[in-house]
């Protein structure tokens, strides 16, 4: 267990790129290979990180059952819950009531399509919402990392995931379009780093699901890579192949359980956790 654990937000403004595999393998494999702790928070409304998991840890009819209910709503919907009347107060949830336990080494904060019901962030405030989380429940002293699926739009929860991290990691699929979503997201970052000094630090950019390199994705590849803000960014040097078995979850959605996937995932954990560790010594 870390004293001093990260947040890392995954992130992409283009929708499609392995984020949310990228996110839960990464995690999985410190949890189960390194013994790292683990916390997953699911702010994407798309909850994709949260069906793999309740998936895996069969606590499908727990979830559906018992954590949206509105009498003991355990999902990410409660930090952003706003006072709807002077005469009460919405507390800030304990841990306890909202972190699903998955294993010993992995928590779960689930996120819910009743995201999209939260009402628009007119003074701030909902912004600062999970940060807010983390530093009054001393999460960082609880988690060795704290990995955040964001949602691919501009959004009050992309604030919130990015002003809460220490860190960004920046999965993509190598295609036409790629650098759209990394130009939006470098912007919304130097907003946020202008108006709230999050000084989040990039940890780099993966290429996802990579099949035969052809003569035209080494060309989009190689346009790619001499972008301003790619090099600035950073890339892995290790990548995800294409993995028809685990794109349509023929055992799940976890990197580990496919040779090819898990020594994919593998390479990228090591070195994810040496750019976290050059962070540190600087």
């Amino acid at each position: 267990m870390s004293e001093n654990g990260k947040v890392v937000s995954f992130i992409n403004m283009k929708g499609g790129v392995g984020k949310t595999t990228l996110c839960i393998g990464i995690g999985e494999y410190l949890a189960n290979y390194i013994g790292k702790k683990i916390l997953f928070i699911d702010l994407d409304p798309q909850f994709n990180t949260t069906q793999s998991l309740i998936n895996e840890f069969d606590l499908e009819d727990e979830y559906l059952n018992n954590y949206t209910e509105e009498h003991e709503n355990k999902t990410i919907k409660r930090l952003f819950e706003t006072q709807t009347t002077l005469v009460r107060k919405v507390d800030m949830p304990s841990p306890d009531e909202i972190i699903v336990n998955l294993n010993d080494k992995m928590d779960l904060l689930p996120g819910t399509i009743d995201l999209i019901l939260v009402e628009s962030d007119k003074d701030g405030t909902k912004a600062k919402k999970v940060k807010k989380f983390i530093y009054e429940n001393n999460l960082k002293d609880s988690y060795d990392f704290i990995f955040i699926d964001c949602p691919p739009t501009i959004s009050v929860y992309t604030d919130a995931a990015l002003i809460a991290s220490d860190f960004y990691l920046v999965p993509i699929r190598i295609d036409r379009y790629s650098i759209l979503g990394i130009k939006l997201l470098k912007q919304i970052i130097d907003r946020l780093d202008d108006n709230e000094k999050i000084g989040i630090k990039p940890l780099g950019i993966v290429y996802t699901m990579v099949k035969d390199f052809t003569q035209k994705t080494l060309q989009l590849k190689g346009t790619f890579e001499k972008n301003e803000i790619v090099r600035e960014i950073g890339l892995f040097a290790s990548i995800t192949s294409y993995v028809n078995d685990l794109l349509v979850g023929l055992q799940g959605n976890i990197s580990s359980k496919y040779k090819k996937s898990r020594e994919d995932i593998g390479a990228i954990c090591e070195e994810f956790l040496e750019r976290v560790k050059s962070y540190e010594s600087e």
